[in-house]
């Protein structure tokens, strides 16, 4: 549901109150006729004398908070997401994947070893998925050059735009 200023909603619910039609309070106000149909329908729910109040702020408790959207939850902390993750149908032949990796040996070779020697009864992609998971990243190799300001020179001979 749309999230609109209380000086709109009041005047929204003012005017369904005295009986204009939706259509006038969209030219009066600017809000959309089916956002007005929603809060005639919650209007109707509201008992009035909480409409009738004198206070321009409602009270904690109120009905009024029905109008209201809850704050977004927080994300989820990755420890515990890793603890509550479910274990992988290849953690008991973790050792023997592991050293099949190491020789480089990819995932559906892997997979069918698993099924010809340990009647692995899984499908491959949990064998995939474990895989990618041993599998370290190297990261990208540079090389620092620790030389004092005006010692050498570097030129770059690699390709770019033409001068």
């Amino acid at each position: 549901m749309n999230v609109l200023k209380s000086e709109i909603i009041n005047t929204i619910i003012t005017l369904l109150n005295n009986g204009v039609s939706q259509r006038e309070i969209f030219r009066r106000t600017g809000v959309d006729r089916k956002t007005i149909r929603k809060y005639s329908l919650l209007n109707a729910q509201i008992p009035q004398d909480d409409l009738n109040s004198n206070s321009s702020t409602p009270a904690t408790g109120s009905e009024d908070t029905i109008l209201q959207t809850p704050p977004p939850r927080p994300p989820a902390q990755n420890k515990l997401k890793e603890a509550n993750q479910a274990k992988s149908a290849c953690e008991p032949h973790r050792e023997w994947i592991e050293q099949q990796v190491q020789l480089g040996r990819n995932g559906v070779s892997i997979y069918q070893d698993l099924v010809e020697r340990y009647g692995f009864n899984h499908k491959y992609n949990s064998v995939k998925r474990f895989v990618r998971s041993l599998k370290l990243k190297e990261p990208k190799q540079f090389d620092r050059l620790e030389y004092p300001p005006g010692e050498e020179a570097q030129v770059d001979y690699g390709t770019g735009a033409k001068t």
